[in-house]
């Protein structure tokens, strides 16, 4: 005679509740967000490796720079061919050139970060919330980058072109100290929601 006992399993694992249309549609435009971000990054990068190669190797003079601006084509009469500079000067420039697109290839890849979280179904992490500050972050950093490259440029003689001074980065400077205060609050929201969920 035999006998068949039917054992309940000690451990269950939670169901996992249905994603929302509203999920669905965040995860699908976020997924369409990280494929921008990530072609903006790659067309700055190739951008910056292109102006990086004009600097150093060109000697036409289509490109010039001037106390206002850089130039391609047509250009006032008190600008400078860029490739009749010296060498040193051209490399000083290079480095003005890398620095002030650093924080703009940051920005767009710290963004293909955040969103690539959002299309996992990460939102309110700690992950995200310091994701979310390093936009922040890399906007203040971007803001603030002419200005640095003015003070190196002009306390070292090799300034030329002196139009560093634009709204835009003031705007930038106080988006960017926002986004930052953001993700600092998302990380204090997260950690009272976890100390919350410790008390039962």
């Amino acid at each position: 005679m035999a006998t068949v006992l039917h054992l309940k399993p000690l451990y269950r694992a939670p169901a996992t509740p249905a994603e929302s249309l509203a999920q669905r549609r965040v995860r699908r435009g976020s997924r369409a967000a990280v494929w921008l971000f990530a072609s903006l990054f790659g067309l700055a990068a190739a951008t910056l490796a292109t102006a990086i190669v004009v600097m150093l190797f060109y000697k036409g003079d289509l490109v010039r720079i001037g106390p206002d601006n850089c130039y391609i084509g047509a250009a006032p009469a008190n600008t400078v061919a860029f490739g009749s500079l010296p060498l040193v000067h051209r490399l000083v420039y290079v480095v003005v050139g890398v620095v002030r697109a650093t924080p703009i290839l940051m920005i767009f890849w710290s963004l293909r970060a955040l969103f690539g979280g959002y299309a996992r179904g990460e939102v309110f992490s700690p992950d995200q919330a310091r994701r979310f500050g390093r936009v922040g972050v890399w906007l203040c950093a971007y803001a603030v980058s002419p200005l640095l490259c003015h003070l190196a440029l002009s306390a070292t003689g090799y300034e030329i072109d002196k139009n560093w001074a634009h709204m835009a980065s003031l705007q930038a400077f106080i988006l960017g100290l926002l986004v930052f205060v953001i993700g600092q609050v998302m990380q204090v929201g997260r950690e009272i929601e976890e100390d919350r969920g410790a008390f039962v």
